[in-house]
């Protein structure tokens, strides 16, 4: 009976020092290998800024797939694979975001006499939405000048903005108006 007591005694000694390990070696991949991969996303042209996000994105994702990358024979290949996705995954989110702005900002010819964007969306969406994107994509308004409008967080703007969008836009591939 002792000896399964040890048993299992040594199996919880060690987990810690397995996430401990698992820690200083994400830790040791962030400093070789961040001014690269920053060095990488500046060179691409993009802000200071993003290539923050954007870095912190990639570790964050680094670190749920810690396994993997530990048996990686270049980490920094990896890195820089996962840095490419999330990149990919950012351009074609604002790719999306221009082009449903645009499709806010001018109605298709046929409807732009007759159709104010009002009536032409309601009930894609709920009318708090719809409003909160003709405010901010055909009014011009900011997300902080919204975020004030409304009495909220600009982050709880930010997001109920991108759910509105990601709702009008499935509303639109549904009615196959795209």
């Amino acid at each position: 009976m002792d000896s399964e007591n040890t048993g299992e005694d040594r199996v919880s000694e060690a987990l810690p020092t397995l996430v401990l390990s698992q820690r200083d070696y994400i830790q040791a991949l962030y400093l070789e290998h961040y001014a690269a991969l920053e060095s990488y996303v500046l060179g691409l042209g993009f802000s200071e800024d993003a290539a923050e996000d954007w870095l912190q994105e990639t570790f964050l994702v680094a670190i749920r797939r810690i396994e993997t990358l530990q048996i990686c024979k270049s980490p920094r290949a990896y890195l820089i694979r996962i840095l490419r996705n999330v990149i990919g995954y950012h351009l074609r989110s604002l790719k999306y975001a221009a082009e449903l702005a645009n499709r806010l900002r001018e109605p298709k010819e046929e409807y732009l006499d007759e159709v104010a964007p009002e009536v032409l969306y309601r009930g894609m969406v709920r009318d708090e939405e719809l409003r909160l994107l003709l405010r901010f994509y055909r009014d011009g308004c900011s997300q902080k000048e919204l975020a004030e409008e409304l009495g909220i967080d600009l982050n709880a703007c930010k997001k109920r903005i991108q759910r509105a969008k990601a709702h009008l836009l499935a509303a639109l591939e549904q009615d196959k108006l795209l």
